[in-house]
């Protein structure tokens, strides 16, 4: 080659010539060069270009030398025909461009064939076209169904193949959602087991890009029963996913192999398809969540309210059904307005700071307050409210759940004014009745003493019968007194451990369980949240109840066993038991038990020691056999 080129131009993929930049005569050239032409370099250079121009073309010696000598001042490009001595021609581009070799200056000229670069544009353009159809046609305002029909069948043409199809895989089966084409196992509604699909290949693997099987027989599927079912010669997939897991595929496939491989355009085309696909399909199923939830919302049974934390005054901006049934206020009349222009003139204050509060501290709370209907009407309504953040952590939102509490106030309310009344009655026990009592019993017993000596044995009779029954009188007025300060005269709630409970009343009826040769025993039993005066006394009615009902040597056991929300205690004994019919009215004030001498108001105070703990009372009995009682308490 000549001196011009260094050696390392030999090595170039382009053909590289040297140009007089006046004559644009050859004065160098590279081996490349020498190939495209099929001439050496001695008979090229001092040459014209139109010693290697074909004579048959519109290319013109003379135009090419016009463009080189332009290229002295700004550089040019070309298209340019080349010839070899046997006829063989070349389309080049040529790129012209000033140089200066060796101080002189000279035009440079880079050889390039047009066919890999019109096969890279051709490409390209293909490529361009077919994402614009893409983007044209997911962007129709249609059906997602319908879009992809529409793909499906532009896809055919771009993958040359008889068949598009979308699917879904569920419980082992895969069925045809939307299928396009001329082959009939791969219509919509059609369905095929899983392991017999050529899915079960697509699904699952390392890679984004879609598999392809260009000649299915001569790829290993001759015998896979996806190849025996359905007979794909040709195929490309790509799975859809929604969240992360497999839920169908996007396929092309023709009956027929192919004899060259997918191009890059086509299987960017399924690669996108199937993206877009997915995508549509999770947020198909996420709208789908949200009407269930909104659906929820709005048959919720209580009144739920959405305000906007990022503006002044928090104003509602959502209402549900039932919280216009329960106000009366639809939601055009409340959106945009803070919920206090529900409060009223007997609105108390409490409440009110507690929520003005929580919501200042970005902390949930619930208040019970008067609030007014539309109309006027007055009605209890407990408020829980709660913020509502973002994913950084910031209050966006509240979320309030409204409900008419209106009967259970006025409920509690009569329930206080009748504590009120009890109460009373309690005090007339406890002053105005024991007095005449005392009085009746004092007197009869002076009579008794008066007349020592001078009573008949009936007289004697009736006056023992007046003091037991004054006595008894004094004892349930005392057992009334005990039943109505359950819930008024209660502690608070404290540990209380039930091994010491059990010690002090063993000790407060040690006396009667000697009289009557009773035993005692327990097993460990547990530390509780309790009223311990009440809990002994529910301990000591218990036991005194066993003592006084089973008679010479009864034996009485106290075990606990834990349950997944407290504990269950049983107080058993060993006595005659008790009647079936008298079980179920055991706990009713005044019932004694058949021919009992006691008042029938301890086993009503047990039920409500045990009612005020949030427990439950039972009792098992087997005449002859013996009595268990059950008390179950809730752990704290």
């Amino acid at each position: 080659m000549s001196q011009l080129l260094p050696p390392l131009c030999d090595n170039l993929s382009v053909g590289l010539s040297v140009h007089d930049p006046e004559t644009a005569v050859l004065k160098g050239v590279n081996s490349r060069f020498e190939g495209l032409t099929g001439h050496p370099s001695s008979t090229l250079c001092g040459n014209a270009i139109d010693v290697c121009t074909p004579d048959d073309t519109d290319d013109s010696p003379s135009e090419f030398q016009t463009q080189v000598r332009a290229a002295v001042d700004e550089a040019q490009s070309v298209e340019w025909t080349l010839a070899d001595p046997e006829g063989e021609t070349h389309q080049m581009r040529v790129q012209l461009s000033e140089t200066t070799i060796d101080g002189e200056g000279y035009v440079l000229a880079e050889w390039a064939e047009r066919s890999d670069e019109r096969e890279q544009i051709d490409r390209l353009e293909t490529q361009d076209a077919v994402l614009r159809r893409f983007h044209q046609t997911i962007s129709k305002p249609i059906p997602f169904e319908e879009r992809v029909t529409e793909l499906l069948e532009f896809g055919r043409g771009v993958m040359d193949v008889e068949q598009g199809f979308l699917t879904n895989i569920n419980d082992g089966t895969q069925r045809i959602v939307i299928g396009v084409g001329a082959n009939e196992q791969l219509q919509e509604g059609a369905s095929a087991p899983y392991s017999e699909s050529y899915c079960r290949r697509t699904i699952g693997r390392d890679t984004d890009s879609p598999m392809t099987v260009v000649n299915a027989a001569e790829e290993g599927w001759d015998d896979d029963p996806a190849f025996e079912r359905f007979g794909l010669g040709c195929y490309v997939g790509a799975e859809l996913t929604v969240d992360g897991e497999a839920v169908g595929t996007l396929c092309f496939a023709d009956r027929n192999p192919r004899d060259h491989e997918f191009t890059e355009p086509q299987e960017l085309f399924v690669e996108l398809f199937a993206g877009w696909a997915s995508t549509e399909l999770e947020r198909a199923e996420r709208e789908q969540e949200l009407r269930q939830k909104t659906r929820a919302v709005e048959a919720a049974p209580v009144g739920i309210v959405i305000s906007d934390a990022e503006q002044d005054d928090n104003p509602m901006v959502y209402v549900n059904d039932r919280y216009e049934q329960i106000t009366g206020y639809s939601e055009s009349d409340v959106v945009g307005r803070n919920c206090r222009f529900m409060q009223g003139e007997n609105t108390d204050e409490e409440p009110v700071a507690a929520m003005r509060e929580a919501i200042d501290n970005a902390e949930p709370v619930t208040v019970e307050l008067r609030n007014y209907r539309k109309n006027g009407e007055e009605y209890w309504n407990r408020v829980s409210i709660a913020p509502v953040t973002d994913d950084e952590g910031e209050v966006t939102d509240f979320v309030g759940f409204q409900q008419d509490v209106t009967d259970r106030k006025e409920y509690e309310m009569d329930l206080e004014r009748s504590n009120e009344r009890l109460q009373e009655f309690a005090y007339i026990l406890s002053h105005d009745l024991q007095e005449p009592l005392r009085m009746v019993s004092s007197y009869v017993c002076l009579i008794e003493e008066e007349l020592e000596g001078h009573l008949d044995e009936e007289t004697q009779e009736y006056i023992d019968f007046a003091v037991d029954g004054a006595e008894r009188m004094r004892g349930m007025i005392d057992g009334l007194l005990l039943y109505s300060r359950v819930e008024t005269e209660g502690t608070a709630f404290e540990p209380t451990d039930l091994n010491s409970v059990i010690d002090g009343v063993r000790m407060d009826l040690e006396f009667k369980l000697t009289e009557h040769d009773a035993e005692l025993t327990t097993e460990s039993l547990p530390t509780i949240q309790a009223d311990s005066d009440q809990i002994s006394q529910l301990f000591q009615n218990l036991i005194k109840n066993a003592i006084e009902h089973g008679g010479e040597g009864t034996t009485i056991e106290i075990s606990a066993t834990q349950q997944p929300n407290g504990y269950r205690f049983a107080v058993s004994d060993d006595g005659p038991g008790i009647p079936a019919d008298q079980q179920d009215e055991i706990f009713g004030l005044f019932d004694k038990g058949g021919d009992s001498d006691g008042t029938g108001i301890g086993l009503a105070i047990c039920e409500r020691i045990v009612t005020r703990h949030d427990g439950e009372i039972s009792v098992e009995s087997t005449p002859g056999e013996g009595t268990t009682f059950y008390i179950t308490l809730p752990d704290a």
